[in-house]
């Protein structure tokens, strides 16, 4: 008699498929994003993602403590900057008295252990709402100016206790000219998880609310990649900034780049990340809301699914309710 193969067999029992799982979650795994803005006590609403919050300084350091109590061990910090401080150049994101510096010397006078991690870019400081200065005479961002102020930007976090900064504005040599900058400050510990793999995405729609930094004119699809393209160029992009001298690497968005995941994943010798971004976000909370699916549950398989195809870190907006669900 033949033998019946019974895969089955493996399902049939909650401790057995706990068992035999591959992908494991934990809240150590989540980098909360956070929105920090002037003034004290405020904890505005952003409409589009529901449970998420612009957040002063105080606020921020509330919601960190809380969230370090759920046992989340990283956040990252995007400012959200008044309209009167932002120029053509984003200068506001190099005073060291702008809202992410004194997030992260609160936070840390807080004794907040958490991995602190900032972003770094323009587009929340330019008033033109691009990822950094313009060339004379054109709307093209300036790749290599670009470059030199993320080098300043990053050094300026790391003087206010960034303990990784995180480039996302996709510009050529970035890691270069930021390991270079950090190094020659004395800052060689500070780590740079690279946005390496970032896509001219319709998925970041609320982020741009968020942050208040829609661009004004265009769009930013010649300094991020097509979706369209191949995995080839994610690849190249990657060993580029690994090579410049990257410690993690950030494919984003998530959930329609699992292929993409897999294969930066597989293809260097550096841990990464995935950013589940803020449309991703807004649209499972809007059919939750709504009743059409089972938020908590479509979230778990989500953040499965990324697990399993090589993430090491998970960017998400639903890093506390994680860690709670988890608990």
């Amino acid at each position: 008699m033949s033998q019946v193969i019974r895969p089955r067999r493996l399902r049939t029992h909650s401790r057995l498929r706990e068992m035999v799982a591959v992908s494991r979650l934990a809240a150590s795994d989540f980098i909360a994003p956070l929105f920090v803005r002037a003034g004290k006590n405020i904890r505005q609403p952003i409409s589009s993602m529901p449970g998420v919050f612009q957040l002063s300084v105080d606020a921020a350091v509330e919601e960190l403590k809380h969230l370090e109590s759920l046992g989340v061990g990283a956040y990252i910090l995007f400012g959200v900057t008044e309209p009167s401080k932002k120029d053509a150049v984003g200068s506001y994101a190099h005073d060291a008295d702008n809202e992410v510096c004194r997030t992260l010397k609160a936070t840390k006078d807080a004794g907040v252990t958490m991995l602190a991690i900032t972003d770094l870019c323009y587009c929340e400081y330019t008033s033109h709402g691009h990822c950094g200065p313009l060339k004379l005479g054109g709307g093209v961002v300036d790749n290599d100016v670009t470059v030199e102020q993320l080098g300043r930007q990053a050094v300026l976090h790391a003087r206010c206790g960034a303990d990784m900064v995180a480039p996302s504005g996709m510009m050529d040599n970035m890691i270069a000219g930021i390991r270079e900058a950090l190094d020659q400050e004395g800052k060689l510990d500070t780590a740079i998880m690279s946005y390496a793999v970032k896509y001219a995405s319709s998925f970041y729609g609320p982020f741009r609310e968020a942050a208040e930094s829609p661009p004004q004119f265009g769009d930013r699809k010649t300094y991020q990649m097509d979706f369209r393209g191949s995995t080839k160029e994610a690849l190249k992009e990657a060993a580029i900034d690994v090579a410049q001298g990257a410690d993690l690497i950030i494919v984003k968005p998530g959930t329609a780049y699992l292929d993409v995941l897999r294969a930066v994943t597989e293809a260097v010798d550096v841990p990464t990340a995935v950013y589940h971004v803020s449309g991703e976000y807004a649209m499972i909370k809007a059919a939750g809301t709504n009743g059409w699916i089972d938020e908590k549950a479509v979230v778990f398989e989500t953040m499965h699914a990324f697990k399993r195809a090589g993430a090491s870190a998970i960017l998400t907006y639903y890093a506390g309710q994680l860690a709670q669900w988890l608990k």
